[in-house]
């Protein structure tokens, strides 16, 4: 009898079996502490930052490029199947589907969070040491948490990718399609909506949340925002919802 437990072992043996996983998350790793530190080291000679909120957006400015990248990732977590054809010996050896989809997402989350709180660690220590005197230490007020929520976003997002190549299948049109929702949408947003309504509206658009989920003292968007636990839940909410979609759409689909 194939259990969850079977299934998920099986789904965290593709995921980090994959070279692509971890030349993507090496990518993304080396990039972002690289970055961090180079844009520690410019604002220290033209602008220091005035409060420890703009030393720490200083340090996760980077994350705002490689959430899509997280988010590709995990796209091709379940478009990478159909596009092999994997799929097919994945569906009849669990019938049920559904447990597919969890596990996946449970293997992702499970992998990619820690690589990415070490990454935001550095990315925010180099980028300090860089600062000097005018950066932000590990003991100032809400430094922890944005290094949690700097390290969930892109996560979190990796997991709407998987909801979405679920829901969608072929990996142009999940990637497409993700990166529509992250840059496209919120661009699109703010000139269309009324006066007054982009402040209500865009808080809960998941780039806006996820930017929101590393801010200090209400830096990091342009926007006012939810707090940064109110923001990981509206982007959590937005994961589940994806995921829920991909999963019904799972369940009554030919693969």
């Amino acid at each position: 009898m194939i259990t969850f437990r079977h299934v998920l072992r099986s789904e965290w043996t593709k995921l980090i079996s994959l070279r692509s996983t971890w030349a993507t998350l090496g990518a993304v790793a080396a990039l972002a502490v690289g970055l961090a530190g180079a844009i520690g080291y410019g604002v220290s000679r033209s602008d220091p930052p005035a409060n420890v909120g703009e030393a720490v957006g200083a340090a996760f400015l980077p994350l705002d490029f490689f959430v899509l990248v997280v988010g590709a990732l995990g796209v091709l977590q379940m478009t990478g199947e159909y596009g092999s054809g994997l799929i097919r010996a994945t569906l009849t050896a669990v019938p049920r589907r559904l447990p597919v989809l969890a596990a996946k997402a449970l293997a992702f989350a499970a992998l990619t969070f820690p690589v990415m709180v070490a990454v935001c660690l550095a990315a925010f220590l180099v980028c300090q040491a860089f600062l000097g005197e005018g950066g932000a230490s590990l003991g100032d007020a809400g430094v922890t948490g944005a290094i949690l929520g700097a390290a969930a976003c892109p996560v979190l997002m990796g997991l709407l990718g998987l909801g979405i190549g679920a829901l969608v299948r072929n990996t142009a049109g999940a990637v497409t399609t993700l990166a529509a929702v992250l840059l496209v949408v919120p661009a699109l947003l703010t000139p269309v909506l009324p006066g007054g309504w982009d402040e209500r509206v865009m808080k809960f658009v998941p780039t806006i949340a996820g930017q929101a989920m590393y801010g200090v003292g209400g830096n990091g968007t342009p926007f006012d925002t939810l707090a940064p636990a109110a923001s990981a839940a509206v982007l959590v909410g937005w994961v589940l919802v994806t995921l829920a979609g991909g999963a019904a759409l799972l369940a009554r689909r030919d693969a």
